[in-house]
């Protein structure tokens, strides 16, 4: 399986990204969240992939965020939904808004995404609704980590995306939500200096 793939990105549409690694072109299917993320950017990217394999077609699947990736394959659990759908879903709300939909059971929202019919929306809900049940409760602080940069910076570091993610959240406990970009970083990192 291709986890990631670093290289220089040389076309990105909406839906659609060309990675160049080593003088080889890769034909990633993206979300739009991802989009966001890869446009305009001119040096060296990661994609986190996901290689979909069929009797007639292989195709790259490709996310900004490992977190992204990881509610991709849970998505691809459920009965009915497979990686277009699942990648079409990811284009039209984000993964934050996603798992706090289906924490509080709010399928209404998801049939509002384009292709995503009434009766799949309630069987997301209700095969995934145990799975993010803790995020109700910390859906604040996880509106704050998803819409931030901190995790990828941290990553940047050599920590690994659930270690930055667990300080990032004992960073807010501890000193709130209000912190600038810098003060937020330093403090994480108080939590993931060796004690």
């Amino acid at each position: 399986m291709i986890d990631f793939l670093d290289g220089k990105p040389e076309e990105v549409t909406e839906n659609y990204l060309l990675i160049n690694v080593n003088g080889t072109g890769y034909g990633i299917h993206i979300s739009g969240a991802s989009y966001e993320e890869f446009k305009g950017r001119q040096g060296d990217i990661r994609v986190f992939t996901y290689l979909s394999v069929k009797e007639t077609s292989m195709e790259l699947y490709g996310f900004a965020r490992r977190e992204e990736k990881e509610i991709f394959l849970v998505l691809l659990g459920v009965n009915g939904i497979g990686p277009k759908a699942a990648i079409n879903i990811l284009s039209n709300i984000t993964a934050e808004r996603l798992k706090a939909a289906i924490a509080s059971g709010e399928s209404d929202l998801l049939v509002k995404i384009p292709g995503l019919g009434k009766k799949k929306a309630e069987r997301i809900v209700v095969e995934l609704k145990d799975k993010f049940k803790d995020f109700a409760a910390a859906g604040e602080d996880e509106s704050i980590l998803s819409g931030s940069d901190y995790i990828q910076a941290l990553e940047k570091l050599g920590f690994t995306y659930s270690a930055a993610r667990d300080a990032l959240k004992a960073a807010i406990k501890e000193k709130g939500a209000d912190l600038d970009e810098k003060e937020m970083i330093k403090q994480a990192l108080k939590h993931l200096a060796p004690q």
